[in-house]
């Protein structure tokens, strides 16, 4: 970002970016399997490179840096495309100025800091670029640097971000575990280099209380510099609050409780007339109790025709029990169906007996249901 760019600059860099030209890496699409989709985007980097007349791309995410460093020229072969292209991470390119003596930070006016390094996996254990970023901090005066037990091909990973949306406990469990490394060396701040690591790593620092603070390389060294930069931090966490308390409403457990607060239009939703039906046996003692080993496969095939009805409503308990910013709330009706049909076939096994229970409970009127019944 606007950071690493002060570094190359300040470090007498020569180089140019393609700013609307560039697209995404791509990354997203190959570990996907949309194949097509990924050779289209990566075809369209390389010849954007190529009219730039540059022969090096210079990243600072270490994805993308993986992507140019070792996916592409894979792919470029495989689908004809020449690739003649050098690919850099940005501290390699500083690194390089300082042991030339063509760079070297000038006095500053930071507090004395202790500080570790991740070793992030795309940019260590898959590109093997371990020394660059550690010859950088060294080279800034007033920083001590202090190495973790276990770095460089030994390094822990950071719990990963994909962990932080399936098991977010796990994900904190293992951020904690590798920050608490950082505060058994004595580090004031954990540097890295990578967004993803970085953003799963604050996570965990906040949830588990770890007193270390996570900050990216390149706004450090920036800073060394005099450049002052916005904290994103606290956008960001507010983004992934609302993202993590949806990821927990779109667990089993977390549709179950949203879809008992709205019986009865879930009740009025069902086709066929089966409503008024399930009303009606639900005044009849045991009835709906006999009927419970139909319902995991009848929920199945109504449920599909039933979220279309009740979605108004879902959103209007989403918005209650998720606040969002507007413009992420205006998105909702867009995405929320699109959600459903993707994900509740994955989940439908897992919801119905979490719901059998109080629909019958709501539909005998019983006390302690979720719903009144009509």
């Amino acid at each position: 970002g606007m950071a690493s760019v002060r570094l190359l600059d300040e470090a007498g860099v020569d180089f140019t970016y393609l700013g609307e030209k560039e697209n995404c890496c791509a990354t997203p699409m190959l570990v996907a399997g949309k194949w097509e989709l990924f050779a289209e985007t990566m075809k369209a980097n390389i010849q954007a490179v190529k009219d730039s007349g540059a022969d090096t791309v210079v990243s600072s995410c270490p994805a993308c840096d993986m992507m140019w460093r070792h996916a592409y020229p894979v792919w470029a072969e495989k689908v004809g495309v020449e690739y003649d292209i050098t690919a850099k991470h940005y501290s390699e390119l500083v690194s390089e100025k300082i042991a030339a003596g063509e760079f070297q930070f000038p006095d500053n006016d930071m507090q004395p800091t202790t500080v570790s390094w991740h070793d992030s996996c795309h940019i260590g254990r898959v590109s093997g670029v371990y020394e660059p970023p550690r010859d950088l901090i060294k080279a800034i005066p007033n920083v001590e640097f202090v190495e973790m037990t276990h770095h460089h091909q030994e390094a822990h990973c950071c719990g990963s971000v994909l962990t932080l949306i399936k098991e977010p406990d796990v994900a904190a469990d293992i951020g904690e575990t590798r920050l608490n490394e950082a505060v058994a060396v004595g580090a004031e701040k954990v540097l890295a280099l990578c967004p993803c690591c970085q953003f799963q790593l604050r996570v965990s620092a906040d949830k588990k209380e770890v007193p270390v603070e996570v900050v990216d390389l390149a706004h450090f060294a920036s800073a060394a510099l005099g450049y002052d930069f916005p904290d994103p931090n606290p956008e960001v966490q507010a983004q992934w609050a609302v993202f993590e308390a949806m990821i927990e409403l779109m667990t089993p457990e977390g549709f179950a409780d949203l879809m008992g607060t709205m019986w009865p239009e879930l009740i009025d939703s069902m086709p066929y007339g089966m409503g008024p039906m399930m009303r009606f046996m639900g005044k009849i003692p045991g009835t709906l109790e006999v009927m419970k080993p139909m319902y995991p496969i009848l929920f199945p095939r109504l449920l599909p025709m039933m979220m279309p009805k009740v979605m108004p409503t879902m959103l209007e308990r989403v918005g209650e029990r998720v606040p969002m910013p507007d413009y992420m709330a205006e998105q909702m009706p867009d995405m929320m169906p699109e959600v459903m049909d993707n994900l509740m076939p994955h989940m439908i096994d897992d919801v119905v007996p979490l719901i059998t229970d109080p629909m019958i409970d709501y539909l005998r009127g019983r006390n302690g249901s979720n719903g009144n019944a009509n």
